[in-house]
């Protein structure tokens, strides 16, 4: 990935940053307006983010900006993926209301598609779609180049763009069954060359390396693509002026404890990364490892651009923390997982802190009540939660797991 490691280069690096929750919808709609998943009232995986909840879009139009979005929303509730009428179109997955796009004023998005080489969105108030031109992730970059090249700068800007991949997905005829990628990143990659992590059972070791060739060909991509946007800056003079942010919404198990996907606590699929490029402002290469959750995106954003949070936002503005003129850190990151039983693992709810050192967590089942100390223990294979020694720490984890959880607005469940 050498324009992520650029980036990362020329920016500051969190190396523990932690989704808030390791699903999409929920993480997405904290990230855009800073709260909890139970704060938004946006608990569950299809949940719609309602027009009242404000957003980041929001606080930077008011102070001044343009906002504009490219790519998956995933916040307009679903009805079904990919589904195709009779008109040709992809159902009403790719539609996005005006009054649901979190207040953002230029939109090229769509809810969700999961179809790399036939995806649909939405632009204006034209309900008919607009079908993207080849391959997701290359297209979707063509479309915010597009958008920006035809900028005029007369105002501040403020614009995502937002991927699916690396994402399982339909589409194409992939050589690493669920990862469609154009046929050049699939040949970077092959089974025996991709290294496992410690925690992944023997078992799974076979499945597990051709996954991670088809998922680490999409980062490949997906990097390029990073890199066209980085040039870009460049080539138009606006680099230096322009604040950076490189995030992902979860990570993926890859076998590890014998899982995949996400939704569960372990560090696979809580970690995320985090990179922040500010030139003038922000040291270069720069690894900041205080604590860092999802829902300090936001804030954090705001602060180093001088710009007022919404009163609603729970989560913290690190943009001291990250720079050298230091700042209030994390302590800790709080991770909610209600349970619903869509997913394999999804019908587990648990509440989980992670601190630099221990992941807690408590869940409704056994399962799901975990305690690792990542410094001795980092592919967390030894659960400490019923070690008698380790009874004194596990009830000032429990205390402020409590705090986390009261502090993020939530009811006390009953198997905490």
């Amino acid at each position: 990935t050498p324009n992520i490691d650029r980036l990362a280069s020329e920016g500051v690096r969190c190396t523990n940053a932690y989704s808030h929750y390791p699903v999409c919808v929920p993480f997405r709609a904290g990230l855009v307006t800073g709260q909890y998943a139970t704060s938004c009232n946006v608990p569950f995986h299809g949940d719609i983010l309602h027009p009242e909840h404000r957003t980041i879009a929001d606080s930077f139009r008011v102070a001044g900006y343009r906002t504009s979005y490219v790519g998956k929303w995933h916040l307009a509730g679903e009805r079904g993926i990919n589904l195709v009428s009779e008109a040709g179109w992809a159902g009403e997955d790719y539609w996005v209301h005006p009054d649901n796009r979190g207040g953002f004023e230029d939109w090229f998005g769509f809810n969700l598609s999961n179809n790399f080489y036939r995806t649909f969105y939405c632009h204006g108030e034209q309900v008919a779609p607009f079908e993207l031109d080849g391959y997701q992730t290359d297209a979707l970059t063509n479309l915010s180049l597009e958008y920006l090249n035809g900028y005029d700068f007369d105002q501040p800007w403020f614009h995502v763009l937002s991927f699916e991949s690396p994402h399982p997905g339909t589409g194409g005829n992939p050589k690493y069954k669920g990862f469609p990628v154009p046929a050049e990143y699939e040949e970077m990659f092959e089974p025996g060359m991709i290294e496992l992590r410690d925690n992944v059972p023997t078992d799974k070791q076979a499945q597990a390396r051709q996954t991670l060739c088809g998922y680490y060909a999409m980062i490949a991509n997906l990097d390029d693509n990073v890199g066209r946007i980085l040039d870009w800056l460049d080539q138009t003079g606006q680099a230096n002026e322009t604040l950076v942010v490189f995030f992902s919404d979860h990570g993926d198990m890859m076998g590890s404890q014998g899982l995949w996907h996400k939704q569960v606590p372990y560090d696979e699929s809580i970690r995320i990364p985090v990179i922040f490029r500010l030139p003038k402002v922000l040291d270069e290469g720069k690894v900041y490892a205080g604590m860092v959750s999802g829902i300090d995106i936001y804030p954090t954003c705001a602060g180093l651009c001088q710009v007022k949070v919404e009163p609603s936002v729970q989560g913290m503005d690190l943009s001291g923390a990250i720079d050298t003129i230091g700042g209030t850190e994390r302590k800790e990151a709080y991770v909610q997982w209600i349970g619903r039983g869509r997913f394999r693992f999804g019908d587990h709810p648990y509440r989980a802190l992670r601190t630099r050192r221990y992941t807690y967590v408590v869940g409704r089942d056994e399962d799901f009540c975990l305690l690792f100390d990542n410094y001795e223990d980092p592919y967390q294979m030894n659960n400490l939660y019923h070690q008698s020694k380790f009874s004194s720490l596990q009830e000032t984890l429990h205390l402020r797991l409590v705090r986390a959880l009261l502090h993020a607005g939530e009811s006390r469940p009953d198997f905490i």
